[in-house]
């Protein structure tokens, strides 16, 4: 033995391996990075890299068999010869090594050198990971929804891992059914990794398949693929044993938490488990069909497992979401969204579904800002890359004033979500409103439209924006929202009949009311409010009166929101006693003047305000002006409180202030600068022709102010007519309506 190993050192041969492994290893470093930054296809670096390896051997023996000589190439016998030439052989592959080192040193200091910062790797996040939808390979093609829904699946374990960051289901499923370059996807997810695989599901069997390969985002480099397969009960197991093969590659280590988060199951029974995957294909879908599909699932899941948690908390997020994109009615929403969140508390109170779902509830109307952010932040400590729940901590913060924290948790909700329309339009309005930059918010909003045209809510953001400082321009807000909804068929269009309203085109807010009632009817909301107001504003009281009774005997509208309406419309027509008394009942603190300016909010600030106005005109002046300074006071209070507050928001307060003060002077003047000064025009007309502020219509300067409104308001009018009757949508009836022929 020691002959041989004395005859492998003779030949060169453990010189021939070393220089061979240096100079490969060289080699597979610049091929590896030439084809990163050069964007080769990852099966060049893949192919030449197993050719290397299946040399190595081949040189060996080549090594064994033949000496490299002065002489030339000569077959070596069982023991060398030729001393001298053998010795001289190996000085010359001593060479070779050192050089190859020296070689390799350099390449080391330039790679590291001029190669940094074009790594597509994200320091700060080394475990960043993105699970594209997985392929469904069953021949049935209605098992599609199945493989999307085991992506998100596995994506939503992965998410509650500490140590990873998981792109969230929005943007990673942006990649679906595209082919496109895995270092690609990795740069536009900011992301190290990519989970890609497929889903083979035999119903008849009831046998499940899955792949699944772990890809380096920065050279698309495959570093595992596995395969698991098994009878479809044991689901939940396959999702475990996939998400910590991932979390083992990546280095990150489970918390115990974590360990028995992954190793949970949803529900018992797997056929509602398959209802669940299903229902979650359509409920990302913000229309009212889909919201329904999806609602629909979900219960019968329910029907099957009654104590599925997640099946409850996901449908108290459902139901107001149908209510708001689509036809649901308010008492509906109310009855099954208590319901459903009562049972999910009840099941599972701490699983971050739960908790997400228990702040959705208590952020509706008048917002508990510290239960939601309480709630949040503990789904957030559960499943750390939830991009929705950072995106309602970055709400609730707003709400609560803490603008820093609140910048930097929409950040990381983007981070986990960049392509998501919802968190980038809200950047758009963070940069238009609170940090006061509106064209770089307005080319935000640009930007989400340009990317989602389908995202109706990034148009009405940019349509609202219009009509500001230092826009307003409502004719552009008209014309922008009406382009972008002849693209995608438009789902409640209640923003172009408000705007038509503001711009004085009644036939035109008619004809979008008429479709809003027809496709809508049991949206209290938009239907029910934007009709009234139309009714309303066209003076129409007694078409307004059954309006309102229709809703309450066949819709169940609220009795006491309905006399209040009742009221109003008593008020329009001259009849200022039966506000007078609804107020009174509505909160008697107003009689005696015993509210605070700590008692109001932004709904009863603006009751108290129609309670001063009748006060003024009924000559009650001097609990008006108690009322009044009451008012002012909490109006002032929110203008010193937030510092961010746009001049729009600014303005009406102080105009709301002094009109419940009788101070016209100042009125005036904040009108004349908020209107002509800083453009903020919307709604302005329409107050107007409401009569809100009818109680200085005895002051010719207010009518001079408002004359001039009125002629802007006509000169935007026109500029909308010449675009509708371009389009095609101008009936000619309406000339004669608006007195134009």
């Amino acid at each position: 033995m020691s002959n041989f190993f004395e005859e492998l050192k003779t030949r060169n041969v453990y010189k021939v391996a070393t220089a061979y492994t240096v100079t490969a290893w060289l080699l597979m470093q610049v091929v590896g990075t030439l084809a990163n930054n050069l964007r080769w296809p990852a099966s060049i670096a893949e192919t030449f890299t197993l050719i290397l390896i299946a040399g190595f051997p081949i040189a060996l023996i080549l090594t064994w068999l033949y000496e490299f000589t002065p002489k030339g190439i000569k077959r070596t016998g069982k023991i060398q010869q030729d001393t001298f030439d053998n010795r001289k052989a190996g000085r010359r592959l001593n060479r070779v090594i050192i050089g190859t080192l020296a070689i390799t040193l350099c390449f080391m200091l330039v790679e590291r050198f001029f190669f940094a910062g074009r790594t597509t790797i994200n320091k700060k996040q080394k475990a960043s990971i993105a699970v594209l939808p997985f392929v469904n390979m069953s021949s049935d093609a209605e098992n599609a929804y199945f493989a999307d829904g085991l992506t998100e699946s596995i994506l939503d374990k992965l998410a509650k891992i500490s140590g990873m960051q998981v792109t969230a289901r929005t943007s990673s499923f942006k990649f679906k059914d595209k082919n496109e370059d895995v270092r690609d996807i990795g740069q536009q997810l900011s992301v190290n990794y990519i989970l890609e695989g497929s889903v083979q599901y035999d119903r008849r069997s009831n046998r499940i398949r899955i792949t699944a390969q772990l890809i380096n985002a920065n050279n698309g480099y495959h570093l595992s693929s596995d395969s698991y397969e098994d009878n479809f009960d044991e689901i939940f197991r396959l999702q475990e044993d996939v998400s910590r093969k991932i979390a083992s590659k990546l280095q990150v280590r489970l918390l115990p938490q974590e360990e028995r988060e992954l190793a949970s199951e949803l529900t018992g029974n797997k056929d509602a488990y398959k209802l669940y995957l299903e229902a979650r294909t359509y409920s990302v879908k913000r229309d009212d069909k889909n919201l329904e599909k999806a609602i629909n699932l979900l219960n019968q899941a329910l029907e099957i497992d009654p104590e599925f948690a997640e099946a409850h908390a996901e449908l108290s997020f459902l139901y107001p979401q149908r209510f708001f994109y689509g036809n649901l009615s308010k008492e509906v929403r109310d009855e099954k969204m208590d319901f459903h969140l009562r049972e999910a508390v009840r099941l599972a109170p701490n699983k971050a579904e739960v908790l997400l779902a228990e702040a959705r509830y208590n952020s509706r109307g008048r917002w508990d800002s510290s239960l939601v952010i309480s709630k949040t932040r503990k789904a957030i400590e559960l499943q750390p890359s939830n991009a929705d729940a950072h995106f309602l901590l970055f709400q609730a913060l707003g709400r609560a004033g803490q603008m820093e924290l609140r910048i930097a948790s929409l950040d990381k909700a983007v981070t986990l979500d960049p392509f998501n329309s919802t968190f980038l339009s809200a950047w758009a309005r963070l940069y238009f409103y609170q940090l006061k930059q509106p064209e770089k918010g307005l080319q935000a909003m640009n930007k989400v439209i340009a990317n989602d045209s389908s995202y109706l809510l990034a148009a009405v953001g940019k349509m609202n924006m219009l009509t500001y400082e230092p826009y307003g321009d409502l004719a552009q807000a008209f014309t922008s929202y009406h382009q972008i909804t002849q693209k995608n068929p438009y789902e409640r269009p209640n923003p172009l009949l408000v705007t038509s309203l503001d711009l004085d085109l009644d036939p035109v807010s008619d004809k979008y009311a008429r479709y809003q009632q027809m496709n809508y009817p049991d949206n209290e909301d938009h239907t029910f409010g934007n009709i009234l107001f139309l009714h309303s504003l066209k003076k129409e009281y007694e078409l307004a009166r059954d309006w309102i009774l229709f809703w309450e005997k066949e819709k169940n509208l609220d009795p006491e929101l309905a006399a209040l309406h009742l009221a109003y419309l008593e008020w329009k027509k001259g009849d200022h006693s039966g506000l007078y008394a609804l107020l009174d009942k509505w909160n008697p603190k107003f009689r005696d003047a015993s509210i605070t300016s700590s008692d109001l909010d932004g709904d009863s600030a603006r009751d108290l305000i129609d309670y001063i106005n009748i006060l003024r005109m009924t000559n009650d002046k001097s609990l008006a002006d108690n009322l009044a300074a009451i008012l002012c006071e909490y109006y002032q209070n929110r203008i010193d409180d937030n510092p961010y507050l746009i001049s729009i928001g600014k303005e009406r307060m102080l105009m709301d202030c002094y009109y419940a003060s009788d101070d016209i002077q100042n009125f005036l003047d904040v009108l004349n600068t908020s209107y002509f000064v800083h453009k903020n025009k919307d709604g302005v007309f329409s107050e107007l022709r409401y009569g809100t502020y009818d109680r200085f219509n005895q002051n010719a300067e207010f009518r001079a102010l408002k004359n001039r409104i009125i002629e802007d308001t006509h000169r935007m009018r026109a500029e909308v007519i010449t675009y509708l009757k371009e389009e095609g949508e101008w009936d000619p009836d309406w000339d004669k309506e608006l007195g134009l022929d």
